[in-house]
C-alpha cells in the first residue's frame, strides 16, 4: 500500500483535531494539589510565529522577548486550566491569558512552552525503540 492509500483511511476528523497531552507542573501542584495541566497543538504557522519573534533583524536573540514569546505559547497551548477564561483572569488580577500564565506558571513558562512545542512537532520515532 502506497502513501496515498494510507493517508486515505486516514479520518479527517483525527488529522485536524489538535492533539493534545499533559504536564506536571509544580507551581500547580503547590496550589491546587494536582500537577497535571492539559496542553495542545498549536497551528503550526502560529507556532512558528511565536518562535522567530524574540529574533531581531540580525538573527540575534532577545530573551526579554523570548519570555513574552513563551507566555503567548503557553497562553495558546494550555487547556486545563482555561487560561483565557475572564472569570479566572479577573480572579488573579490578570489582564488577559498571557498575564495570568505569568501568574500560574512563573519559572515554569518555558518549559511548558517548549512541551507544547514538541506536541506540536512530534519526533519520528525509530521502529526498534518502538519494539523497546
Amino acid at each position: 500500500m502506497n502513501l496515498v492509500e494510507k493517508l486515505l483511511q486516514l479520518d479527517k476528523k483525527d488529522v485536524l483535531d489538535n492533539k493534545t497531552g499533559t504536564y506536571k507542573s509544580g507551581n500547580m501542584q503547590k496550589l491546587v494539589g494536582d500537577p497535571t495541566i492539559t496542553i495542545q497543538e498549536i497551528d503550526a504557522e502560529r507556532l512558528m510565529e511565536l518562535q522567530t519573534l524574540p529574533l531581531d533583524k540580525a538573527g540575534n536573540y532577545n530573551f526579554q522577548q523570548g519570555y513574552s514569546a513563551n507566555l503567548m505559547t503557553v497562553a495558546e497551548g494550555v487547556i486545563n486550566p482555561d487560561l483565557k477564561s475572564k472569570e479566572l483572569q479577573e480572579h488573579f488580577g490578570a489582564i488577559n491569558a498571557s498575564d495570568l500564565a505569568k501568574i500560574l506558571f512563573k519559572t515554569e513558562v518555558p518549559e511548558i512552552a517548549t512541551e507544547i512545542a514538541n506536541l506540536s512537532s512530534p519526533d519520528v520515532v525509530d521502529e526498534e525503540e518502538l519494539k523497546n
